[in-house]
């Protein structure tokens, strides 16, 4: 540990911009210690400490651990235990190589292990995202194969993955399949008597349970297709495109879009999709000052022009 580091643990840390308005700088402290504590009873080397990460050296290798699902599951549980939360969140993060040397080895029984994640695109992956098995479902985000394997997510690299002889569709198309469907909890909503509204909530895989609309979910197939918002892992929200009003359904949600992915953990993105004809469309953007404008995806407008 360098000796700005040190310093920095005697006189405390800033709260970083990211985290403001989600925890106190007396909270951020509380985190970055008991984190810190952490690691040394349990004799990892930390090289560096960073705003919301700490990099250790976990069996030879470095590893980023990035703070920014835990606090903001911490600032969801203000009665909980903070301590037990910052040691069980760590705790899950242990790795075992055995265990994953062993399902690359064996397909047939690690497929049943496989699961997608989907990450904005200020994720940040060691060693490069070209060295994991990944592609883009959603534009402005990556789809991550992993391993959902005793509590760990283990992102799947492509050179570990050879000898299961697959191809990177097959994988998907597993992994896409195993999405837990009966942790993601759904409900429907009427708004303003012109919209229907489905909301999915879940630890993990609502976002995930999106790239299965393609092939399931025809209740949420409109007449022009789904306008889907992925803001968080665990959140997602889906309405059939009926008619052209589809930007005043966006006003309506978008405050509570923006506090999922300010305040929820795993935010992804504060985009909005269309998700016609088996492939999702970007909602085109723009941002003056403050203000910021969402537009109808070209093709979109064509079609409600075109039925118009």
């Amino acid at each position: 540990m360098g000796f700005l580091d040190i310093f920095k643990k005697k006189t405390g840390y800033n709260l970083p911009d990211m985290y403001k308005g989600i925890v106190t700088k007396e909270e951020y402290n509380f985190v970055m210690n008991t984190a810190i504590q952490y690691h040394e009873e349990n004799g990892f080397v930390i090289s560096k400490i960073d705003e919301g990460e700490i990099v250790t050296e976990v069996g030879g290798e470095v590893q980023h651990r990035y703070f920014d699902n835990l606090v903001r599951t911490l600032s969801g549980n203000k009665d909980g235990n903070w301590r037990n939360i910052i040691y069980e969140h760590f705790n899950k993060l242990k790795y075992n190589p055995s265990a994953f040397d062993y399902l690359y080895k064996d397909f047939s029984y690690a497929s049943q292990f496989l699961r997608v994640l989907i990450k904005g695109e200020s994720f940040i992956i060691p060693n490069g995202i070209e060295n994991y098995i990944s592609r883009v479902d959603f534009p402005e985000t990556n789809t991550f194969l992993i391993l959902e394997f005793e509590g760990q997510f283990h992102y799947v690299r492509r050179d570990e993955s050879l000898e299961w002889e697959q191809t990177e569709e097959e994988l998907f198309e597993i992994a896409i399949n195993n999405i837990p469907t009966d942790e993601i909890e759904t409900k429907v909503y009427d708004l303003h008597e012109n919209f229907k509204i489905y909301t999915f909530f879940s630890g993990d895989y609502s976002a995930s349970y999106m790239l299965n609309l393609k092939n399931e979910s025809e209740y949420l197939k409109g007449k022009f297709g789904t306008l889907i918002s992925i803001p968080t892992k665990g959140t997602a929200l889906a309405c059939p495109i009926e008619n052209g009003n589809i930007l005043e359904l966006i006003e309506i949600i978008n405050p509570d879009n923006e506090k999922f992915y300010h305040e929820d953990p795993g935010n992804i993105t504060l985009n909005y999709y269309w998700l016609h004809n088996n492939k999702f469309y970007l909602f085109p953007s723009e941002k003056v000052a403050d203000n910021k404008t969402i537009k109808l995806p070209k093709d979109l407008l064509d079609l409600l022009e075109r039925n118009s």
